[in-house]
Formats: C-alpha cells, structure tokens, sequence
C-alpha cells in the first residue's frame, strides 16, 4: 500500500508542472486579452508552445511612431514571453511556491537597431523584466535598468540604472514603487538634455473595469517626482530648467461619487531667461457620479469614426448623458496656481460650477446659463515692468481688465446666468 501512495505522490509531482502550464496558457493568454483591449496597445499572441517545465508566448507588438512632423509610420516588433511552470518557481526572484515566472525578450526590428541604434554595444541584460504569478493569481514583477549608452544618430543616450517594482491582483489593485537615476542626451560634447533622479510610488484599485481596459475607473494615490530636467536649446532664451518636481493626486469614491486632487510643486524654474521659485498648482474635482463617468468613456472608446453623421449622433448621447452627471452639483475648482519672482508672488485660483436646474439636454445653449465661474489673481507690477511690458499693463488697466492697488494688480472675474463680469464690470459675449 506505501508503494502504491508513493508512486501515485510521485506520479502527481512528476505531472503537476505540465497541468500548471496548462493553466499558466490561460492566465497568460487572458493578461494580452485584457491588455489588447485598450485600442491603444496593439499586441498579439502569435502561437503558444507549451512544454513540460517550460512555454513560450511569441508575441507581435504594434505601435505608431511618428518619423518626422506629420509623418507616422507603424512600427511592428516581435517579442517572447518565456514562462516556467510551477509549483516550484527559481526563474523570477529566488525559489517559491507558484504558477509561473516569466520574462520578455524584445527583438527591435533589424532597420531600427541599425539606422537608430548601436544595438551591438548594448549588453543583453540592459534592461530585464521579470514577474512571478502566485496560485491565487496576483502578479509581482521587477524591472531593471543598468547603466547604458546608445548610440543615437547624431547623438548618445545615456541611460544611468534603475529599478521598478510592481503588483497586479485579481481584485484590481495595481501598486507600484520604484526609483531611476535618470538620463542624458549629449550631441558634440554637450549634455541637451538632462532628466535627474525619479521616483515613483501608486497604489490605485480599479472599481470600474478592467485594469487596462480604456473604460476602467481606478481610485487611490500616485507621486512621482523628479530631482531636476534641464534642456539646453541653441541659444539662453531656448533653455530651460525644473528642479525638485512633484506630481501627486489622491481619489476616491463615496457613494458612487468621484472626490480627486492633483498637485504640482517644482521648487525652482528657469524658463524664457527668467527665474522662478515655488511653482504650485493644486486642482480639486468633486461629486463626479462614477456610472456616468463610465457611460461618457464608452461612448468616447466606442465612437472613433470621422463619420459626421456618427460624431452628431455621439453629441446627441452625450448631451443625454449630461443632466444625469450634473444631478450632483460636480465642482471643478484649480485651488491654487501660482509661482514666486524675485519682485513677488503670483497667485491666481478658480472654481466652476453647474446649475443642473438650469441646464435643458434638449437645449445645449442652456449650458451658458447653467454654468457658473469665478476666478481672481493678483501679481507684482514690478514684475512686468522688469519685462518691458508696462504699455501692456496701461492698457489692460484702461479697459479695466487689472487693477492695480499700491504696487499689485489684481482681476477678478465671474461669470453667471450667461453673463460675464471682469472686476464688477460686464463685458459683452460674441
């Protein structure tokens, strides 16, 4: 009897690695399903061969690239998936338990390795990227970048290291975390363009639709941040310069309502020969109903067609769609936007607004009357006066566009019930 549970434990160890391929196939091939759902990734499994203790997915990458201004051409590269079977896993990061592991290995097409790249001088493991897949379907993947130069046409790319890591569930959490040194493009000895120290950090769960789907709604926080991006044009006026860069939003959704921020902060900016500090702009959205939100996404992914008959009868969908979105008083507001000069601050914020009683989908010109604007902003006159435009700032005060107090001009402009008002004074529309 021990003999025959031996050999029957062993018969099940021995088999399991071709049945968990089995199901490897069907988790793979549902993955490029999902993601070839977004119209805009082009990819495609062109055969499977499954093994024993190994597959390989050999897939077709599709992608537009525009060659010079106007011009696109379509640019198609082959790629393999390799997988290895569970239930024991040593491919992707050390030895575990799971259904698979597997890594891409991209083949660029042999025209674009020779007229734009120096492919030969670049070492295999470059950039690697591996993912493991646990049995209950969650998917941890690493990406990594070793420091590499690429010989550009005219130019060298240097690509400095990296490393991203990331996480896919099955219930729609997507978090991601990770840093990278940056890059440079130097043509004839001088560094054109310099992107510095990045990192990134998301953590967002699809409540809504697939995670690649072009109609999925995801909620939760992103930050990415960048420790400087210079671009040296021809000439001073043609330069620019970012430093301590951060792009952060944070969503979420309560009773089927869509509350987001989204900031930007860069603590110096040197753009057009001038020099700023504290760049800030903060946009907030609220009461944004999530169903009609989807709705709107369809009928947007869904109507891709120049066709004017189809384009009006799309408008008409959307203007039915529209007093269901208002019903929630949504808010737009830009909280903050601003920067510091050397002569002072500039701020300036807005909010709009939509009356849902005062809006008729039948009449899309109720919309004038329905939506309501208010915005202000003040700046230093010093500040344009170092920039030659005083003459500009006297006849703006003339038509009462600014005004100025002591040594700030201000505006403050409003717009309701189809009327438009700049510092108290209507202005005519049309």
């Amino acid at each position: 009897m021990k003999k025959v549970i031996i050999a029957a434990a062993l018969g099940a160890a021995l088999a399991s690695p071709y049945l968990i391929g089995i199901k490897a196939e069907e988790h793979i091939k549902q993955s490029y399903a999902n993601v070839s759902s977004n119209p805009a990734f082009d990819m495609e499994i062109n055969r499977y061969e499954r093994g024993y203790l190994h597959s390989t997915a050999f897939i077709t990458f599709t992608m537009p690239v525009e060659v010079e201004e106007g011009v696109i051409e379509t640019l198609t590269f082959e790629s393999e998936h390799q997988v290895q079977h569970g239930p024991l896993l040593w491919t992707a990061d050390g030895i575990a338990l799971g259904l698979a592991d597997s890594q891409m290995i991209v083949d660029l097409p042999a025209d674009f390795k020779q007229d734009i790249l120096n492919i030969d001088d670049v070492a295999s493991d470059s950039f690697t990227s591996f993912a493991r897949t646990s049995f209950n379907g969650t998917t941890y993947s690493t990406i990594t970048i070793k420091p590499t130069t690429l010989e550009l046409e005219s130019s060298n790319l240097e690509v400095l290291a990296g490393e991203f890591h990331a996480t896919v569930n099955p219930q729609g959490r997507v978090s991601a975390t990770g840093q990278w040194q940056g890059m440079k493009v130097v043509e004839s000895g001088m560094d054109v363009l310099v992107v510095g120290a990045t990192t990134l950090d998301v953590d967002q769960t699809y409540i809504l639709g697939e995670v690649f789907s072009p109609t999925s709604l995801g909620v939760g926080t992103s930050q990415f941040s960048m420790a400087h991006l210079n671009i040296n044009g021809e000439t001073p006026d043609a330069s620019m310069s970012i430093e301590d860069l951060t792009i952060a939003s944070n969503s979420n959704v309560e009773d089927n309502l869509l509350a987001a921020t989204v900031t930007m902060d860069a603590k110096n900016v040197n753009f057009a020969m001038q020099e700023f500090s504290d760049f800030r702009y903060a946009m907030s959205m609220n009461n944004l109903n999530i169903n009609v939100l989807s709705e709107l996404q369809t009928l947007l992914v869904n109507s891709q067609s120049d066709d004017p008959q189809q384009q009006q009868m799309l408008m008409m969908q959307v203007q039915q769609q529209l007093p269901k979105l208002l019903a929630d008083n949504p808010r737009l507001a830009i909280d903050n936007l601003g920067i510091t000069t050397s002569e002072g601050d500039i701020i300036s914020d807005l909010l709009i607004t939509i009356d849902p009683q005062k809006f008729d989908a039948a009449n899309p010109m109720s919309m004038m009357f329905a939506l309501q604007a208010d915005a202000q902003g003040s700046a230093p006159f010093a500040f344009f006066e170092k920039l030659g435009m005083q003459a500009n700032v006297d006849a703006l005060k003339q038509q009462g566009m600014l005004v100025q107090e002591a040594d700030t001009l201000t505006f403050k402009f409003s717009f309701s019930d189809g009327q438009a008002l700049i510092n108290g004074v209507a202005i005519p529309l049309g």
